[in-house]
Order: C-alpha cells, then structure tokens, then sequence
C-alpha cells in the first residue's frame, strides 16, 4: 500500500476526530443526554462517511487488511486525541475513562469491518487521491481545532 494513502487515512481521521468533538462541545455543555444522543447518532455516521471515503481509496489486495489498517489509524488518532483533548487543554483526564469511552474505541475500531463487509462490492471500484482530499480535510481539521481552542479560552456558551 502507498504512503500517500496512509498518509491521507490519517489526515482523514484527525479531521474527523475534531469535527466530531467541534460538533458535540455545545450540546454536551447544554446537557450530556443531549450530547450522548449526538454522540449516538450523528457521530457514528460521520465517521462512518470518512472510514468508507478511506477503504474506497484503498488499492491492497485484501480489503479486510484495508480495514484492520483503518481502524488502527483511526483508534490511535481517537486515543491520542482524547488524551490531549481532554487530559491536557481541557484538564479533565478524570471524565475520559469512563466505560463509554472505552465502548466508544471498540465501536471505532469495529466500525471500518462492518462498512468493508457491507460495501464490498462497492469497494472494488477504488478512488484516487488527491490533493483536495488534503486540503479539504486539512481545512476541516484547522478549523475545528481553532474553534474548539477559541470556545474553550473565552470559555464560550450558549
């Protein structure tokens, strides 16, 4: 498999892991069933939308070695991110390892198996990568970060 592909994978997951927490900051601040909903049903289905983006621009010959390395990517950007996210800008290490958080990782990792076995056959149709998949995701992961930075420093609210 290419380097631009990994590469690209993980782009693709670090943006999506801070549009994710830009998309839950508010509404978990206005209530936690109300950001656990969030969390429950628009979340999976971003990240749903960016693994299958990643397993289509996969060109290897086993899909489910596609997988394995999405959900390796896509967890080690998750714990990374948490712990940096919620241990060291928001200093709040004591509300990270709950069970759902580690509910959260099995369903991340398991994720990029079950989209590969549902759209197999869709998957043999690969896409290219290019430079707007960098950039548009680059630009995703920027913005996210700046904001989620700027609501946490002037402790921002509804």
């Amino acid at each position: 498999m290419s380097k631009q592909w990994y590469a690209v994978t993980f782009v693709m997951a670090f943006a999506t892991y801070w549009m994710v927490n830009l998309l839950l900051w508010y509404p978990w601040s206005i209530s936690s069933n109300l950001g656990i909903t969030l969390m429950l049903t628009a979340s999976p289905v971003l990240w749903g939308y960016v693994i299958y983006k990643c397993l289509k621009k996969y060109r290897g010959r086993s899909l489910i070695r596609g997988a394995l390395w999405v959900s390796f990517i896509f967890i080690s950007v998750a714990v990374v991110g948490d712990y940096l996210f919620f241990g060291i800008i928001r200093n709040a290490m004591s509300a990270l390892y709950e069970p759902t958080t580690f509910y959260g990782y099995a369903f991340l990792f398991s994720l990029p198996y079950l989209i590969a076995f549902i759209f197999q056959k869709k998957m043999k149709q690969t896409e290219t990568i290019g430079r707007s998949d960098y950039l548009i995701f680059g630009m995703i992961a920027l913005i996210s970060i700046l904001a989620l930075l700027v609501i946490i420093r002037f402790n921002l609210t509804l």
